[in-house]
């Protein structure tokens, strides 16, 4: 059976959030050839439909308005790839048990504060929510829930949780909400078998010496 070609619509979302599963979209950091998903802004609305951080609607709406601006279109993919590279330092160093710098954590609130404008408290049948009070047609609008994302993240808890993939050519970031916080991998199925297949080789090729 032929392996499926992976694109911005079909990748794994092994993060556990959006945030780190955005940071995600590019592939094999560690590496001498990485993977970038997010080669156009139509990739970007892409990913976002298939990780569920917009909707139909709005979808089709930013896809619609969006062919009219070109030159926007680049300038959005641009802030995209800026705000996930500045994320995936900040959570990578967090990862490693180290600060993050600065001028990441500047740049990614220069993005939260954006958002924070045009954001207000509204009511639910449940209690309130955050809600982003912004032009869903806009195309810059599909950054919102990312940044929301991130900052929820980054004040929570959870943030502990946060992980590298063990494979150093993967560089791919998840949250471990195992009990004993053991996960080593990003897919146990993918790294994992790769990293146990190169054990036995070693192990096996050890032997013969």
């Amino acid at each position: 059976m032929q392996k499926k070609k992976k694109h911005a619509g079909n990748l794994s979302l092994l993060g556990g959030r959006p945030c780190l599963d955005f940071v995600n979209t590019l592939d094999w950091r560690g590496s001498d050839q990485p993977q970038e998903f997010l080669e156009t802004y139509p990739d970007l609305i892409a990913w976002s439909r298939h990780a569920g951080t917009i909707s139909r609607q709005p979808a089709g709406r930013i896809t619609q308005r969006s062919k009219s601006q070109l030159s926007k279109q680049t300038r959005v993919l641009n802030k995209a790839i800026q705000l996930r590279e500045s994320l995936y330092r900040i959570f990578s160093a967090l990862a490693d048990g180290n600060a993050a710098a600065n001028k990441d954590l500047e740049t990614f609130n220069k993005f939260f504060s954006r958002t924070m404008i045009n954001s207000k408290i509204v009511k639910t049948p449940d209690g309130f929510k955050w809600a982003i009070e912004e032009d869903q047609a806009n195309p810059e609008w599909i950054l919102n829930p990312l940044i929301r994302s991130a900052a929820d993240l980054l004040i929570s808890k959870d943030l502990k949780r946060v992980k590298k993939c063990g494979d150093p050519a993967c560089g791919w970031l998840f949250l471990d909400t195992s009990r004993n916080r053991s996960r080593r991998w990003c897919d146990m199925r993918d790294c994992g078998n790769r990293a146990k297949a190169s054990r036995f080789y070693k192990k096996k090729m050890a032997k013969r010496k």
